[in-house]
């Protein structure tokens, strides 16, 4: 995995955006439903206002260096006031050092205030994340004294780095977020000719200048923006978008695969311990693909994840032989030993660097961000696993890891992780209810999940069948706008050779009146409502940016049962709708007092990405199913 040393600039001004120059970034192990709805994004007043942010950077010739640090916040708001009233400078201990040179508050009245020693501390990392985790990353603290609005704080800090990741290269990404107001933004570039350092810049004014006193290339760049642009829910990643400035002294993106290839490959030696293993493990086994299976879950169930920050850790994994040894490691070390054991078997495999966030976009220089996790590639059947998903079968791989650009370091080429397929990311469901003659309502279903929707209901449920239960139940009871009792009925989420399933049996209490003339919209009870919670999960009117969309089908089907001295008289018809890769119908037919309903939904996306028709497209859909799921059942 790749992991973070932070060498973070400028650190949350507001919001989560923020302009950092990174060399390393967490391998963060998470599995996200991604939802369709965005919000409305508008220019609006900052509570806070960056009013000087200047950054003075000095390479030497091999890749260490000195940055320098100049920021003045203005705080507008009191709403401002907790996140603007400290700065919080990470960095790593054995490789960085870091100096205040000063740091002030300006009070309303314009009068200074300096930071007193004892508000500058220095404090381990943080793992208050819950996740296990070795680090020697440090964490600058700087307290600012009398906060209020209308307040500024000022400090100017130093950054020296000694010993980069990479000898003898230079790599850093600096990205003005949307979210943060940047008045008077600098950035200042001088190298020693002799290391080669390539800039892309975008939507930054400026550009290389005359060379400095003693032959350094010099560059320098400024940005301005007025007011703030807000985040809109699911939208793709502010880097994908966002002016910045990328300086790399690599070549292209496979010069920094061959750098990290060149410290990793002998971590994947095949040891007399590796060829044991891997033949304990395949024992019985002769088929390569399923060899291939069995070796992928034994490193994701028996190594366990473990972050790792130590010197070096960022880019360099441990050996398979200490992986084995230990029983922990991080996503590098998980992904170091697959491959050691899949080659024990004559299988080949590659790392392949991926980013787990909303990032789409390969960068054209090569800087470690926006890629933050290592998987596997097998070339052999052209598939992608990742050994930290526990809960991923063979060959899938979680939402947020599809159709993303990857650097293949073992193979010296680009790749990109399969697209979802609405045919294979599926959800199906079957719901019986009896309704009893007072309107109380007893039901059961069944749901069956594959693909990535596999993945995320595997922990999306975990604890459900637990003493959690109840409290589980009553919650999703409220988010239906139902009550009464239930149960959940899991298959296990650590048995991978099945589809994962779950079990619901349930009482609610009457959604309409008994006896009696009525009507009633038959509810899903425990159910999973795919359906539902897509078509009151409403998109804005407006959106201005590309959101992550999925593709996927959705099959539900209830069984209705009235009381037999009911008499119906009226049932919805069926829809049939099918535009812009949005296919859906459903259907009503009735047995004696017995309704049955069937709805197919099936989306196809050419990527992971949607634009604005896209989405005016899902708008139109919307509105079909709202109308639909509002379809009533007259009785009487």
């Amino acid at each position: 995995m790749l992991i973070p040393f932070l060498k973070i600039t400028v650190k949350k001004i507001l919001s989560n955006h923020f302009l950092i120059s990174e060399y390393l970034v967490i391998c963060i192990l998470t599995f996200i439903a991604l939802p369709y709805a965005v919000a409305d994004s508008q220019n609006i007043e900052a509570l806070s206002v960056v009013e000087k942010d200047i950054t003075d950077v000095f390479v030497r010739a091999d890749g260490s260096d000195d940055e320098t640090i100049e920021r003045q916040v203005l705080i507008r708001s009191q709403l401002a006031v907790d996140t603007s009233s400290q700065v919080d400078i990470p960095y790593l201990n054995n490789f960085q050092t870091i100096k205040v040179i000063e740091a002030y508050t300006i009070t309303p009245e314009g009068k200074k205030i300096f930071v007193g020693k004892d508000a500058i501390r220095t404090v381990d990392g943080d793992s208050s994340d819950g996740k296990s985790q070795f680090s020697d990353v440090k964490h600058r603290i700087i307290i600012f004294p009398n906060v209020s609005p209308g307040s500024k704080t000022y400090y100017k800090a130093v950054i020296s780095t000694s010993k980069p990741l990479f000898p003898g290269h230079y790599f850093v990404r600096y990205w003005f977020g949307p979210g943060t107001q940047w008045q008077n933004s600098e950035i200042n570039l001088s190298h020693d000719p002799k290391i080669p350092l390539q800039v892309d810049a975008r939507g930054v004014n400026g550009g290389k200048i005359a060379m400095g006193p003693n032959g350094e290339v010099r560059y320098r760049f400024s940005y301005q923006s007025n007011g703030i642009q807000l985040s809109e829910p699911n939208q793709i990643a502010d880097s994908d978008f966002a002016p910045h400035v990328y300086i790399s002294s690599f070549k292209d993106q496979l010069d920094m695969a061959r750098a990290y290839e060149l410290r990793a490959k002998d971590k994947y030696q095949v040891t007399p311990e590796v060829q044991k293993l891997a033949d304990q493990i395949t024992s019985g086994i002769s088929d390569p693909k399923e060899q291939a299976k069995a070796l992928y879950f034994w490193v994701s169930k028996e190594i366990r994840y473990v972050a790792i920050f130590l010197g070096a850790g960022g880019v360099v994994p441990h050996s398979a032989n200490t992986i084995i040894k230990n029983r922990y490691g991080d996503c590098k070390d998980k992904t170091t030993l697959l491959i050691a054991l899949l080659n024990a078997k004559g299988i080949a495999a590659s790392t392949a660097e991926i980013n787990l966030g909303n990032s789409y976009e390969l960068p054209k220089l090569a800087v470690l961000g926006p890629f933050n996790h290592v998987i596997t590639y097998i070339p052999a059947w052209d598939i992608y696993v990742d050994p930290t998903a526990e809960r991923a079968p063979f060959g899938v791989l979680p939402l947020n890891e599809m159709d993303k650009p990857t650097v293949l370091t073992g193979l010296g080429k680009i790749g990109r992780t399969q697209k979802p397929l609405a045919d294979e990311n599926t959800v199906s469901t079957n719901v019986e209810l009896i309704i009893a003659n007072d309107g109380g309502i007893k039901g059961q279903s069944h749901t069956v999940y594959s693909g990535a929707e596999d993945i995320s209901a595997r922990y999306a449920y975990e604890g459900a069948d637990s003493t959690y239960g109840k409290h589980f139940v009553r919650d999703n009871l409220i988010n239906a706008r139902l009550s009464g009792t239930g149960i959940y009925k899991l298959s296990s989420a650590d048995d991978l050779s099945i589809p994962y399933s779950v079990d619901t049996e349930f009482d609610v209490d009457p959604v309409t009146n008994f006896p009696g003339l009525g009507a009633i919209s038959p509810p899903m009870g425990l159910a999973p409502a795919e359906l539902s919670k897509l078509a009151y999960n409403k998109p804005p009117q407006r959106v201005t940016k590309p959101v992550v969309c999925r593709s996927r089908s959705v099959f539900e089907t209830l069984v209705i049962r009235f009381p037999d001295d009911v008499k119906i008289f009226m049932i919805p018809e069926g829809v049939l709708y099918r535009q812009a890769g949005i296919e859906f119908s459903s259907s009503y037919s009735r047995h004696g007092n017995e309704i049955k309903i069937k709805r197919k939904m099936k989306v196809q996306h050419p990527s992971m990405i949607c634009d604005v028709q896209d989405i005016e497209n899902w708008k139109r859909f919307i509105s079909i199913l709202q109308r639909d799921l509002r379809g009533q059942i007259f009785y009487e």
